[in-house]
């Protein structure tokens, strides 16, 4: 094919694009993602694999949704819908470190948390429900503080402590909101009370990494679906 040729194929390629439906353009980032997921999985468990290969399938599954929530922007460029967009990106990098240095992820994730936070606050204020469901989830996780310590080195702790208040904030300041995004965010939290209980017990099924970090996936894919649903 000669470059004409390609260039007027990209341009017919852009001009199919528009015509989609929203439903249509999530549907397919949903089987992208879904996809990338699947070979990302496929990649980690093969005996010989390649571990730059499944860091790229991994983060390219959460930018995929952090381009689909880009395109929410590009139709309705609210600070929401930018937060939305921002904390997705970074959540993608945080994808790649965390495998690399884990209290690093961490630390990533919690900066896509907190554009999360901010875009939830100015979608919608919290009410009196989002204050009671942090104050919970705040008191479960200061209780099972000790816990933590154990898994980790003393001097370690507070940081992962200070991750779990933070996503307690999130779910909480999600309460309010479409129940897409607040069905992304509470799967985001089942995920990674999942990844912490399988990293407790040392449990070494293969079925369950599919369901948590599905669930973390799915979480994302909602997240970015709410910019455009």
């Amino acid at each position: 094919m000669f470059p004409n040729d390609r260039s007027k194929s990209f341009c017919l390629f852009i001009k199919g694009a528009r015509t989609m439906s929203n439903y249509e353009i999530v549907a397919l980032c949903f089987g992208i993602m879904t996809g990338l997921y699947l070979c990302y999985q496929a990649e980690k468990f093969r005996k010989k694999g390649n571990k730059k290969r499944e860091l790229a399938l991994k983060g390219g599954t959460t930018l995929t949704a952090a381009l689909l929530a880009g395109y929410g922007y590009s139709l309705r460029p609210t600070p929401a819908h930018l937060m939305i967009m921002i904390g997705l990106f970074v959540c993608a990098v945080a994808d790649v470190v965390l495998d690399r240095h884990f209290l690093a992820g961490t630390v990533a994730f919690g900066l896509g948390h907190i554009c999360y936070c901010a875009a939830y606050l100015l979608s919608a204020g919290p009410g009196i429900g989002s204050l009671i469901l942090f104050l919970v989830m705040a008191g479960l996780m200061i209780i099972l503080y000790p816990k933590l310590k154990q898994f980790s080195a003393p001097d370690s702790a507070l940081p992962y402590l200070g991750y779990a208040l933070l996503i307690s904030a999130m779910l909480a300041l999600a309460l309010p909101q479409k129940t897409m995004l607040l069905a992304g965010a509470a799967l985001f939290v089942a995920s990674d009370c999942m990844l912490l209980y399988r990293m407790i017990r040392k449990l070494p099924s293969r079925a369950y990494d599919y369901i948590c970090l599905g669930a973390y996936f799915l979480a994302q894919f909602l997240i970015a679906a709410s910019t455009l649903l």
